[in-house]
């Protein structure tokens, strides 16, 4: 079986560097970056590279990191996408006129939200098989892990097109903390000591610098006693010596 990944795509230079762990433009480089790496690494298993129990575990602990990250996008946005439809459209919940010219973009939002769900649905079962069987489950996780790739590509290009400009231009950074904090209650426990390495380590060495300066003393905490375990998950997911 060979399976095809699209080619990786990069957020927008406009949004320019990241300063901060939160960043929008560092979490889509993270959840591009982070599928692509799961799909390569499944892939070659399915073509036949080594893929030890130790590798195997490493690549169900990633795989299982990065959709639990796309699931918590998925819920950011909305909450997002319902703040800028606060500021914009106030009171347009009351005014048919407005949900009237709005529900076209709703119906697409919706179906969009239905498309990701089926494919994170698809994943998270090859992922089961793989954890109990690498070389029956890589060439279904593979599938899996391209088709919802492609598609976060496609959810991510627009949501840089569409939502955060508006979000940026329209929604006040207090109220934009609060999406995230909202988003990020339907994680689960300890899922920190996963996502701030793996947003650290999409950081360019110029980046580093500033988002370590601007992070939390809890955020650095978790950096300081997981950024190791991450950095030995990742070599195996890449399939180097660790």
């Amino acid at each position: 079986m060979t399976t095809t990944l699209p080619p990786t795509r990069t957020a927008s230079a406009s949004r320019g560097a990241v300063t901060e762990l939160t960043d929008h433009a560092l979490l889509h480089r993270a959840l591009r970056s982070g599928l692509r790496m799961a799909g390569r690494a499944v892939t070659g298993v399915a073509l036949d590279d080594p893929c030890d129990p130790a590798r195997q575990r490493e690549l169900v602990r990633w795989t299982a990191g990065v959709l639990v990250e796309v699931r918590a996008h998925a819920a950011l946005r909305r909450e997002l996408e319902a703040a800028v439809s606060r500021a914009v459209l106030p009171g347009a919940g009351d005014d048919r006129g407005a949900a009237s010219d709005t529900g076209t973009a709703s119906d697409a939002g919706t179906a969009s939200d239905a498309a990701l769900d089926a494919s994170l649905a698809r994943a998270r079962r090859a992922l089961l098989v793989f954890a109990r069987d690498a070389s029956a489950g890589a060439p279904l996780l593979a599938v899996a892990l391209t088709e919802l790739a492609a598609l976060v590509d496609d959810r991510l290009d627009a949501e840089e097109a569409g939502v955060l400009p508006l979000v940026d231009a329209h929604v006040p950074a207090a109220e934009r903390d609060r999406a995230v904090r909202t988003a990020r209650r339907l994680l689960p426990a300890g899922q920190d000591a996963f996502t701030l390495p793996w947003l650290l380590d999409v950081c360019h060495p110029a980046e580093r610098v500033t988002v370590l300066r601007t992070a939390s003393r809890s955020a650095r905490l978790v950096l300081r006693f997981a950024g190791a375990r991450h950095g030995r998950m990742r070599d195996a997911v890449l399939g180097l010596p660790w």
